[in-house]
Formats: structure tokens, sequence, C-alpha cells
């Protein structure tokens, strides 16, 4: 039996030459079978004219280093002797039961062989990829489709094979021969998959009892086609003259391919009818290739090559997009919420070739924008979208809407939703929401806001979204009475918001759920400082209010505000409006899990891949359903691992408590009535108070993080006991992965998105012109100095720098004080410049 590999490659490795890419051809021969008999009926067995191509052989030959080991190397086979020894190779090796040959094709020419035109074997096919014909008439192919086809009856080799009725499939078994030979003919051999490989194999007799002479008298081999017909991809990447594709749009794309493997553009015109130029994007260039339709055939073929590029790649940041877009539109439509690694692992396992994440996702913005239409197009889009996540994950939603005098279409205000895996998971976080709004660069001006939990490692978990056409009192009520009506009824929940005072007005408002004994509201603390700062242009005052927020001690506290009141009375007076426990973590009972500052880049980091490119509302929508699916997988997983390993409280906590343990040997600890104890530091002369029972220590640390602080675990360690029974519970990894838990199910396909039910259909936003304050209106006082100080601080806090043109912020001014600032606008400037100096 010879194994007669083809289109593979030869390596080497510890014992030797091997071997490796397609899968061998079986082919029976006699023992004593000449080497012009096996050549003679190579030919027809692989489709190839004798007249236009050559093959060489080569055998994977065992040479005995020791008696136990041999080392194979490689070995040409030119004649009788040569193939004699490979022959022999199973009767002197007993441990060797078939015969390994390489056959090298090239192509000939007029008799000479054309280099371009040869595959190497040395070329890798590791990124070799199935690769479908196009399907010809059965007239124009020569090929018959019965189970079992003779090539040549009277020589006795015989293909035994199954037809296929839906048409000609070439595999990596026995896709070398027809293209890898410019002109040599194209067979399709009839393919006899092995169950359970899903490899090809096929073997030959020439075995049969003819004599040389017949054999040699009888082969004639097939008519073979003028033309090499390629497939979409090419194997070894390269474009050659001869190679025909169906049509001008495959041509495109393998030159498209070709030019992405090599890091090159390309610009492509047609001279004339059915003809076609392809020239590289850089004049310098010497590269080109010119195609034609051709009358014979009718097929698009290369009829010019010049080669190869003599420019330099184009790096990975300038690459272009659009191709790798058309090729992933068909699947995005199919599997709209496909995440980047999912289309990148289906780009390797196609192409064979790793794509630029940042490639990847601008190619599936692109698609996004093309499927989903533009801004306009996207809030008609919307509402099958959300109908979709019903009806696949059980999405939650509510709209919000003006109503057009036709009441079956309307204007967008807004949209709510939530998905049932972020309210089951939200069941193992702390009772702890936090909420944050941002803006959303784009034609309208939108906010996306967001509801978040924390899960046991810390982490921001999102909860809820809405997107809304502006941030105002009725918008926060509608966002917080959809999280209490659809997300959670849990009570002792303490919201953390920024101290505004449209959310202070709907919280405050009779029968609120956010109030005592539903829940209890909290400030960021940076924010309350900033506003602070913006009243009283202060930093050292600033740093004091930041240093009475953040400690955990009340005497600290109470002499942190006396500083304040000392040094500013009207100041002390400011803060006293606000009650001590929304912001100060002396006062705050543990309620916050010692989170005092709400990190907007840490919330919104669910859309940090799309959130500044200013994408439709739909493309949002989908996008962030993409992020949350990677959210929970990334998880899970990495919870589970976690479970796997035996822990049992998340890592932070863990070695928090070892590293306190270290430091509580030098404690001295005295019982006290009532189940308290006193620890003192004799190098410190301090004393603290622990309640074991009630999970307190005098130094504010153990109520507000939740486990055992300094003076806790020296009791603990006093007593013998195990300081993990104080831990609270959310810190243990059995939550974190219930967090993770919930999956999420594929969205069907964009074509079978079901109408959303009650929803009109949507239009953008009706946008109100700004005031005219082109003309100074002269009943209007300006505004002094300080106050138009006042006013640039607060609106740079809402806008980003970067991206805003200072005659937006200019018509923002004018637009609050209703009066045309255009004389004013060089002090302005410099007011802008010293506030984000400081």
């Amino acid at each position: 039996m010879l194994l007669c590999y083809t289109n593979g490659c030869i390596k080497y490795g510890p014992d030797g030459v091997y071997y490796e890419g397609s899968c061998p051809k079986k082919i029976r021969v006699k023992c004593k079978t000449e080497f012009n008999t096996l050549l003679n009926g190579l030919y027809p067995i692989f489709g190839l004219a004798k007249e236009r191509s050559k093959i060489e052989i080569f055998g994977r030959y065992p040479a005995v280093v020791s008696p136990d080991l041999l080392m194979y190397v490689h070995f040409p086979v030119v004649d009788d002797s040569s193939l004699e020894t490979m022959l022999e190779v199973p009767s002197n090796h007993p441990s060797i039961k078939n015969v390994e040959l390489y056959l090298e094709v090239k192509s000939i020419s007029d008799g000479v062989i054309d280099p371009a035109a040869c595959s190497s074997p040395l070329e890798s096919l590791g990124s070799s990829l199935k690769r479908q014909r196009t399907q010809q008439p059965q007239e124009a192919t020569g090929c018959v489709t019965h189970p079992s086809v003779k090539l040549e009856r009277g020589n006795g080799l015989e293909v035994q094979g199954v037809g296929n009725s839906n048409g000609w499939i070439e595999t990596e078994a026995d896709a070398a021969l027809g293209n890898g030979s410019t002109h040599g003919d194209v067979d399709r051999e009839m393919t006899n998959k092995n169950s359970g490989s899903g490899r090809v194999e096929q073997v030959l007799d020439l075995t049969a009892n003819n004599s040389n002479a017949d054999l040699n008298k009888d082969v004639e081999p097939r008519a073979s086609n003028p033309w090499s017909l390629s497939s979409l991809w090419v194997d070894d990447h390269e474009l050659r003259v001869g190679l025909c594709f169906k049509d001008r749009d495959e041509l495109k794309k393998a030159v498209d391919w070709c030019s992405i493997r090599g890091r090159q553009k390309c610009v492509v015109r047609e001279t004339e009818k059915d003809k076609y130029t392809f020239e590289c994007i850089r004049w310098k260039c010497k590269w080109s290739l010119q195609a034609a339709r051709m009358e014979e055939h009718g097929l698009v073929e290369i009829t010019k090559c010049h080669s190869p590029h003599t420019c330099c790649p184009i790096g990975p940041d300038n690459f272009d997009a659009e191709f790798a877009a058309e090729e992933i539109e068909c699947l995005i439509r199919v599997q709209p919420t496909l995440t980047i690694e999912e289309l990148g692992n289906w780009w390797f396992e196609k192409f064979g070739d790793l794509l630029a994440t940042s490639e990847m996702q601008a190619a599936k913005l692109k698609v996004i924008k093309k499927v989903f239409g533009d801004w306009d197009q996207s809030f008609r889009v919307l509402p099958k979208l959300m109908a979709a996540f019903h009806s696949s994950n059980g999405l939650l939603v509510d709209w919000q809407y003006d109503l057009f005098p036709n009441p079956e279409f309307a204007s967008f205000r807004g949209v709510f939703w939530a998905f049932p895996q972020s309210i089951e998971g939200f069941r193992h976080c702390r009772p702890l929401i936090i909420v944050d709004t941002k803006d959303l660069n784009g034609k309208y001006p939108m906010k996306l806001m967001i509801a978040s939990g924390v899960e046991a490692d810390d982490c921001y978990f999102p909860l809820a979204f809405a997107i809304t056409t502006e941030v105002s009192s009725d918008s926060w009520r509608w966002f917080l009475n959809e999280i209490r009506r659809k997300v959670t009824q849990r009570k002792d929940i303490c919201l953390i918001s920024i101290p505004h005072p449209d959310i202070l007005a709907v919280i405050k408002e009779p029968g609120s759920r956010w109030q005592e004994p539903w829940a209890c509201h909290r400030f960021c603390l940076n924010n309350l400082c900033s506003q602070f700062h913006d009243v009283f242009q202060d930093d050292y005052l600033k740093n004091l209010v930041n240093e009475a927020g953040s400690t955990n001690q009340k005497e600290e506290f109470d002499s942190y505000m006396n500083d304040i009141k000392k040094k500013n009375s009207v100041a002390r007076k400011w803060l006293d409006q606000f009650p001590r426990n929304q912001w100060a973590l002396a006062h705050d009972n543990g309620r916050r899990y010692r989170f005092m500052t709400i990190d907007t880049e840490d919330v919104f980091a669910i859309c940090e891949s799309f959130q500044s490119l200013g994408l439709p509302v739909t493309a949002t929508a989908l996008l962030l359903f993409d992020e949350m699916r990677l959210f929970f997988n990334t998880g899970l997983s990495d919870s589970c691992g976690r479970v796997n390993r035996g822990d049992m409280y998340t890592k932070l906590v863990m070695e928090k408590l070892e590293e306190l343990m270290t430091d509580s040997i030098t404690h001295v600890i005295m019982p006290l009535e009532k189940g308290a104890f006193q620890v003192t530091e004799p190098s410190q002369n301090d004393e603290w108070i622990v309640w074991l029972n009630e999970c307190t220590c005098s130094c504010g640390k153990f109520q507000s993080k939740k486990f055992p602080c300094l003076h806790a675990l020296a009791v603990c360690e006093k007593l013998k006991i195990n300081p993990l029974q104080y831990v609270d519970d959310c810190y243990t990894l059995d939550r974190l992965h219930k967090t993770y838990a919930a999956t999420f199910s594929p969205v069907p396909e964009v074509s079978a998105w079901p109408e959303a039910s009650g929803v009109p259909t949507l239009f953008p936003p009706v946008i109100l012109p700004p005031p005219d304050v082109s003309v100074n209106d002269k009943t209007k006082e300006p505004p002094s100095d300080d106050e138009l100080r006042k006013a640039v601080a607060n609106i740079l806090k809402v806008v980003d720098i970067k991206t805003t043109a200072f005659a937006d912020i200019l018509k923002r001014l004018a637009g609050k004080f209703e009066i045309d600032l255009t004389p004013r606008k060089s002090s302005i400037k410099a007011m802008i410049q010293k506030e984000l100096s400081s």
C-alpha cells in the first residue's frame, strides 16, 4: 500500500522527515512494479495531463540508527532501483506497514517547467481550507457521477467512491493537483468519507494482471480543460496567470484576500467591457493584475500578473475593514449578537488567518450601521430589537414617546430595559444600587442611564439601562420607578447617586420606595466635594470635606467639621443641609459597603468598546447585549475556576484577613461586659471596643467593610475562634458563582425579529431650537465674572472637552443667561483654561 501525499509540506522532527497537510491517497501496487508503470498510472489517477504536468516522487525512507531507533530521510524516487528500495521497506522493517511517498507536481509550458506555477513541497498548508469549486455542468467537466467510477478500465486503475448529489466538493485531500497547476486538468474525483473521521480515503488498485506494455499503451490522459478553475481562496495565497473565477466579484474578493494577507491595498477599474485591471494604491509600486472574461469558457481569467508588490506593507492602523465587513455581514444578519471574540474565531476557522481585534471591531460596526440603519432609521428598528430580546431572553422593557396626531406614529423620548439574567444575579449581590448617566455622542442629544449592583469581587454589576432624550426629574422618576417595578423589590437597598436636585426631589416624593424603611439614599462623595468647590472655590476646604466624608471615626469627622467651621462658617452651614449619613462614612452604619464614590469609567466599562463612537440607539442596545453576554460568560468561567480550586471567599477578603492576622499579634485583649472586648495597642496607647456578636468595632471598619477589622481579628485569635464566621456572605465565591449563573440565549436572525406589540412607529425625538440670542437683550443684566465662572465649571462637568467646540460652550452660556456673550469670548476662554488646569 502506497500513501501518496500531494500539496502538503515536508517537515523535520525528532524522527526525521515527515509529511503534513493533505490526506494521502491510498494506492495498491505489486512489489516489483516498475517506475514508469507507477508514474504513468499516477497521471490519470490525479487527473493530470502528462504533456502539461510533471510529477516528481520522493519517499520517506527509514535509516537504521540503532536496533531500536529509526530515522527517516528524504529519498528521491527516480528509477526502478530507487522505487524497488522504497517498496521493500515493509519487508525489511516489519513495524512499517505502508510506504509513504510525496508527489511534487510541476506545470509545463511548451515543454519548459514554469517555476512560477510550481507547488513547492516546503510550502505549509497549515492554513489550508476546505474549498468548494464553482459547479460546472457535467458536459463541461466530463465527470461521471456513477457511484463506482472506472477511470481506465483497460489498465485496472479503479477509484471506489460515492456520488454527491450536491455537486463536487474539493477537500484538502485532493485540492492540490487541480489547483496547484496553472495548465493542468481539473479532475473531480469521487470521494468516500470514512464514518466518524470526516477525512477522505481513496483506494486505487494498480495490481491488475496487465503487462507494462499494455498499461502504457492503454493509458490515455483524459481531455483536459484549457483553463485552471480557482476557488475563492487560493491555497498558496498567490494569484497566477490562468486562474479563473466565475465573475468579477469573486476575482475581486480573491485579490482583496491576498491584499489582506500582504497588508497591501489595490484599486480596480474596468478598462473595457469584461476587462479589468487591478493596481496597487501606491503609484510607485509595480504590482498590477489584468483579467478578462473568456468566450471559450465564459469565466473571468487572469491574463497578466506583475508581482510581487514593490511597496512596504500597510500598518494595521491604516487597514481597511471594508472587506472584513463584507464577509461578516451575512453572519451578523443571521446571528446579530456575536461577540468580537466569536467573530474572530469564525474568521480564523474559515480563512486560517487571525484578524486584529480592532479590525474586527471596525468591520462589525460597519455592518451594524448598514444592517440597522442610521440615526433616523434606528428609532424605527429599536422596538423590533427589543421585541427580539424579549422573545429570546425575556427582556423587560418600558417605553416613553410623544404621540403624533395619528397615534400610529410617535417621537422617541426614552426606553428602559433590564435582562432577567441581571435581575437573577442581583439577588446574590450586595443590597446596593449605584445609578449614573453618560452622554451618547451622536446626531441627537441622548443620555445613557445605568443602574449597577456590586458583586463579591467588588466589581460593578450591570443591572438596568435606559436611553433618554434628557436627564430631568421626570426621567429620574421614570428610571427609579421602573427599577422598583421590574428589577427588585428588596428592602434595605442602599441607593448611591450624585446629590442632584432632580434626584433628591424624586426620592423625597410621598410614597417613594427609595425612602426608609424600603431604602436609604447616599451621595457620591467626589461629586459632593465638586459641588462644594463650585460654591466656595477653596481647595483647602474641599480637601477637608473629603477627609471628613472618608474617615471611619466619628471623632475625626467632628474634628474636620470644626476645622471647616473655623475656616468658613457659611461652608459648614452649606454642608449641614445634607444629613450626615448621606455623605459621611462615619455615620453610614455600614449601608454603603464602603463604596464612597461613583467611578463613571468603571460603571460604564460594559460599553467601553463603543461608547465614544456616537452610534445610533439600536446599535448601542445591540452592542450592550453583546457585552453583557461576554461579561456573564467571563464572570462564570472565572468563578467556576476558583470554586473548583476549593476557595470559599474572594481573593480580596482572604488577602486582607491574612494581612491583618499577621498584624494583630501585638494587641492586648481584655473582656468587658455584654460580650464586648477592649483591644489595646501598647505601642500607640490606643484602645478600641469590639462587639463580635454585633460585628462592630469602635474603629468603624468592621461595620463598613462587613468583615473583621484588625481589632476583631485580635479578639478571634485570643478566643481561638474562626474569624470567617464574621465575614458577610456577600464575599463568598458561591454568591459570585450564582451571580453569573444565568445564561443568555441566541437572538434570532434579523429577518425573524417580531413586531413590537403596542409600540407605535417611532421617529427621532423633537429637538427644540435654542433660544435666539443673536442680539443682546438690553433688559437682561449681564452676568458677573463669578457667575460666569461657576457656569463654565458646571458645563465642563457634563461635556467632553475633547469633542466639544468652544462655540457650543458659548451657546450653552448664552442660553443660560439669555444674553449674547460674544463680546466676552476672550475672558470666557481664559476661564475655561483656568478651570481645566485646576
